[in-house]
């Protein structure tokens, strides 16, 4: 296919809701025509655990409809969310980039005067320019349309909203339809239920055009909550999960009946690691933290004819790679005055071929726009600091740890033994790249926001 160069003008130029800019309207190139762009389904959970899923090492949690779409897809096991808080892994999930770039850093607040800014390009605005349908049902947690209405998802690209401007635990929590509420509060048990059926009512509308349907549930966050509780020998945070794993297989049936299933990529995540309950599945950390059950998540790809089945992927990857992914399989070209910080994962997702997606980088949820705490370089992965806060009052013994530490991954998974006085060389390179990293998007903050978080 001609690939597509978007930029901000070219998304909000031309005619209708957001408007296809003419580059948009370009046809493809020769013989690419009779191709049907693919369907784009995101299912991104809240708070669920690296170790939620029976796929992922479960035995407390059935997830029989999950594990199926690992075998027929790939399973992730170095998968890491945007940042380990709910505001900046979805900033970075629906703009490639990591969240301080884009202002936020850190968890909004139902009063916080910060949302998703204008001049953010998103995955539904790339993917409206190649004639796109698209709708966010969910959490949506960018900005509270109510303090500014610029925020509201569908004014970032969404053709559709059905669902909460933040997390379930926060007030006053409304439930939207597009732009009307509802319903203040909603029941919280029947919205993972609800969602899925907004879900499925959209893609029956557009089954006969290309579809992006980004559907972020509010389970298994606090409040938990489920229709069909009592049924998980995990409590009722293993209910929200397997009542989402059945839903998962109403969504899959759907793909099935509407004739659409093999022209569609669906991806299964979570947006941080669990938060006081919760499996980590082995790992050091939770929900906030940058050490790896904070940031590492599950990971399931299923996409007939493009990703390889039954496969395991254990390189490190990033919900950041998402979107340079989708725009290399369908060619448009990202904005060049936005680099990705993510890159396109679409050679490993083929052929069981390696991508080097270069360093991870760990921002916690603390200052005004989050901090840089750490960096992964294949095994090696060094703390330059520790989050200190009020989520996790363990950590009040901090000043006392000797600062930077160095972990070796592959033999030190719960990162428990500083190996950096054995690695001296290490420790001053990766110091280096974090400073260095940390500079350029403080630069690039200021030059967009210059008004201070």
């Amino acid at each position: 296919m001609t690939p597509t160069t978007v930029t901000r003008r070219t998304v909000l130029k031309g005619a209708g809701a957001l408007g296809l800019g003419a580059l948009a309207a370009r046809a493809p190139a020769a013989g690419a025509q009779q191709q049907r762009l693919p369907n784009v389904v995101i299912v991104f959970t809240d708070d669920l655990g690296w170790g939620d899923l029976s796929c992922y090492g479960s035995t407390l949690i059935r997830t029989p409809v999950l594990d199926a779409m690992a075998r027929r897809g790939m399973r992730f096991t170095d998968f890491y969310s945007g940042q380990p808080s709910c505001t900046p892994s979805r900033t970075a999930l629906l703009t490639g980039r990591y969240a301080p770039r884009a202002n936020l850093g850190v968890v909004l607040q139902p009063t916080t005067q910060r949302g998703l800014a204008k001049h953010e390009i998103t995955m539904p605005e790339y993917l409206k320019t190649r004639g796109y349908a698209t709708a966010h049902i969910g959490k949506w947690h960018l900005g509270n349309p109510r303090v500014n209405p610029e925020w509201h998802p569908m004014e970032h690209g969404f053709d559709r909203h059905f669902g909460v401007p933040y997390s379930n635990d926060q007030r006053p929590l409304a439930l939207y339809d597009n732009r009307t509420v509802i319903e203040e509060p909603p029941e919280q048990a029947p919205l993972t239920r609800r969602f899925f059926e907004q879900a499925i009512a959209f893609m029956r509308q557009h089954k006969d055009e290309p579809f992006f349907v980004y559907l972020a549930t509010t389970q298994p966050h606090a409040p938990l909550a489920a229709e069909n509780a009592n049924v998980s020998r995990g409590g009722i945070h293993g209910d929200a999960v397997e009542e989402i794993d059945r839903y998962m297989g109403v969504l899959f049936r759907e793909l099935d009946d509407l004739g659409v299933r093999d022209d569609t990529c669906v991806i299964f995540s979570s947006d941080n690691g669990p938060w006081f309950v919760g499996s980590v599945g082995g790992l050091h950390g939770r929900k906030i933290e940058t050490y790896e059950g904070g940031q590492r998540v599950p990971f399931i790809i299923e996409w007939p004819g493009v990703v390889v089945t039954r496969h395991t992927y254990t390189e490190p990857a990033m919900n950041l790679d998402v979107l340079p992914t989708l725009l290399d399989y369908i060619g448009i070209q990202p904005d060049p005055t936005r680099p990705f910080d993510g890159r396109s994962l679409l050679r490993a997702l083929r052929g069981r071929r390696v991508v080097d997606r270069g360093d991870v980088f760990y921002f916690d949820d603390t200052g005004p726009n989050g901090t840089l705490n750490a960096v992964r370089r294949g095994k090696w992965k060094l703390h330059r600091r520790r989050i200190s806060g009020p989520y996790f009052t363990i950590r009040q013994y901090q000043p006392l740890e000797e600062m930077p530490q160095l972990f070796n991954l592959e033999a030190d998974l719960q990162e428990r033994y500083d190996v950096g006085q054995r690695h001296p060389d290490i420790v001053d390179e990766l110091l280096e790249r974090l400073e260095q990293f940390d500079a350029e998007v403080r630069a690039d903050h200021a030059a967009r926001y210059p008004t201070p978080a």
